[in-house]
């Protein structure tokens, strides 16, 4: 068995291969950002399947990379992990809004606008606050609760123009250095337009599936986001949610995802992201009675297993279910 680790422009990669290392298994790191990766491909071919970290700092890079992965997953026909499938939903809020709309399953209700006039009409008549976002971005990064039509016009006019889409300067993210909020031109949003409706929360649950392992809690609120707001609840996440994740994983045939969902103030759940790369910067995702852990589906039930299985931000898990699949042996716990 040889596994191809496709690279990534800031190194994220090097997690796969310290998990490689530590279950000793051959691979070889791959550079997909070169301008000769076709070649470097073809000569690594012999691969058994090909780990992917992708980039997601700027949507030109992203859409590169997703672009070098379609001749990989449907030229080639090599097996990737995550798949090329979830891949097209991974920092695409435009693409995920979709899937979940197409399959029924409660979401946030999304539009998006390649018109002006359409938006124009929108913010006319829509219900205020509602919730602008960039179609990339993670940790709040891109995100804005508008509360009035005046605000909503100036984004708008960022994003499509003022008289002429030809000189579109765009809405550009802000980040915080100093103690202060930097526009980040690199990546302001242009020519689209996402805008959601908003939901008052109580927190946000963070359901992970990987392979046969479930993790789950609760990402708490500061200043209205908790997406980025750093502040854990380690509460038991509702089986409800478990299988909610879980039909969506069965759904989309995908390997590892994490799902954001919000828990609203009267009690209802809406799936707000999808990601199949995430963040995960413990050792554990997941904590019952103190006690870190994961569950495992058998037989129809959650089974509670104490440990630690989230070593090298998931990707040891990762590695070990991708080559359970390559075996025939995906429902194997790792």
């Amino acid at each position: 068995m040889k596994l191809g680790i496709l690279t990534d422009l800031y190194q994220q990669h090097k997690l796969y291969e310290k998990s490689c290392q530590k279950l000793n298994i051959d691979y070889i790191t791959i550079d997909l950002c070169t301008s000769n990766w076709l070649d470097i491909i073809q000569e690594n071919i012999d691969c058994n399947g090909f780990i992917v970290r992708p980039m997601y700092d700027y949507e030109v890079q992203r859409d590169v990379y997703i672009e070098r992965l379609f001749i990989i997953s449907k030229h080639f026909k090599k097996p990737l992990y995550p798949t090329y499938e979830e891949l097209m939903l991974y920092e695409n809020k435009r693409n995920m809004a979709n899937f979940l709309a197409v399959n029924n399953f409660p979401h946030v209700k999304t539009h998006v606008f390649l018109k002006k006039q359409e938006a124009i009409d929108f913010f006319l008549q829509c219900k205020y606050p509602v919730v602008i976002k960039s179609n990339l971005g993670a940790g709040g990064l891109g995100v804005e609760i508008v509360k009035t039509r005046q605000r909503a016009k100036k984004i708008m006019n960022r994003i499509f123009g003022r008289l002429t889409s030809l000189f579109v300067m765009g809405h550009p993210q802000k980040r915080k250095k100093w103690g202060i909020n930097i526009p980040v031109h690199g990546t302001a949003e242009k020519h689209v337009m996402l805008v959601q409706e908003y939901k008052e929360i109580k927190w946000e649950w963070r359901i992970i599936k990987i392979g046969n392992s479930f993790f789950g809690h609760q990402k708490l609120l500061k200043n209205q986001f908790a997406s980025g707001s750093g502040l854990v609840g380690w509460e038991t996440p509702p089986k409800i949610l478990l299988d909610l994740v879980g039909n969506v994983c069965d759904t989309g045939h995908f390997y590892s995802m994490a799902v954001d969902i919000f828990e609203t103030k009267d009690n209802q759940y809406y799936i707000n992201e999808l990601q199949s790369v995430f963040g995960s910067y413990l050792d554990y995702q997941m904590k019952i009675n103190d006690i870190p852990g994961r569950f495992l589906y058998k037989n129809g039930d959650y089974v509670f297993e104490e440990g630690a299985f989230n070593h090298f931000g998931s990707c040891l898990l990762r590695v070990e279910h991708f080559l359970k699949l390559l075996a025939g042996c995906p429902n194997q716990p790792s």
